[in-house]
């Protein structure tokens, strides 16, 4: 194991490395220093993708690589553009034009509102002390990624890049499908941008196999990661993987609830298709 401290963990290969990539951008609970909100910290830790690393932690022992972000998204998101901010949100004026997206329903690079809309900021941040955390946090996890990814694609050709999170087992009022039941399962490639539909769909079988319901790009198509990191021509794969909450947590207490080991085999069975599909590509 690799750590940047308070950045990320990066988990090695133990077996024959093959040209898989799963990271975890939103499960880190290492707040800095100078993190503040308004918020009680059990709002806080609702935005946090609880339990996502430890459900991929067999990555490894498949031969996949597994980077972790140790920062909490709600300090800074590493699955937004960096420029995904609004004017409102900084104490002083950008130095290039911003690019809002997300950032309008509050959601974007730095959360203005949890995902029930609570105000999440105490106060404007200044242009120094935003470019601090995209200097400290931001930048080094997406330099790690993609010095993973670049090196794959040298020595292999391709790559599969599994971006892993998990989401509400209802709408959230700050979503698009606010109040709607959601399926145990969501994958997304930014609706074909990021991905072949060939291996998307390949994923959602597998999950489907064990027994679990999922979607394909609805409610969520994906993020920064999967725009960043994948392309739809078969090279540079790359999806989200979301898993609804309900079927593994309590969200209240946020504790794991009977659900947890069927869930983490799942990832297991989709950790063994996608890495048995590199080897025997990357055997020609």
């Amino acid at each position: 194991m690799y750590v940047e401290p308070e950045v990320f963990y990066r988990f090695d290969p133990e077996v024959a490395p093959v040209p898989v990539v799963v990271d975890v951008s939103r499960s880190g609970r290492c707040y800095p220093i100078d993190f503040r909100s308004p918020v009680p910290f059990t709002a806080l830790h609702d935005n946090v993708s609880m339990y996502v690393d430890e459900i991929w932690k067999d990555s490894p022992k498949y031969g996949a690589t597994m980077v972790q972000a140790l920062f909490p998204n709600t300090y800074i998101d590493a699955n937004r553009h960096e420029l995904d901010l609004t004017p409102d949100m900084i104490d002083g004026e950008w130095p290039v034009p911003l690019e809002p997206a997300s950032a309008r329903t509050g959601l974007g690079l730095l959360k203005s509102k949890s995902r029930y809309g609570e105000p999440l900021q105490e106060r404007k941040l200044t242009v120094a002390e935003i470019q601090h955390r995209l200097d400290r946090y931001f930048r080094p996890y997406h330099r790690e990624l993609a010095s993973q990814m670049d090196r794959m694609l040298t020595a292999y050709g391709f790559y599969y890049n599994l971006s892993c999170h998990c989401m509400s087992a209802v709408g959230a009022p700050t979503h698009a499908d606010y109040g709607k039941e959601r399926l145990d399962f969501c994958l997304g490639n930014l609706s074909g941008a990021s991905s072949s539909a060939d291996f998307i769909e390949f994923v959602a079988e597998v999950i489907r196999q064990q027994g679990f319901s999922c979607s394909v790009n609805t409610p969520y198509t994906g993020g920064e990661l999967n725009r960043r990191y994948g392309k739809p021509d078969g090279r540079q794969e790359s999806i989200m993987v979301e898993i609804n909450k309900r079927k593994f947590m309590d969200v209240a207490s946020f504790r794991k609830n009977e659900g947890f080991d069927a869930i983490q085999g799942v990832a297991r069975a989709v950790l063994a298709a996608v890495t048995q599909r590199a080897r025997e590509r990357s055997k020609g």
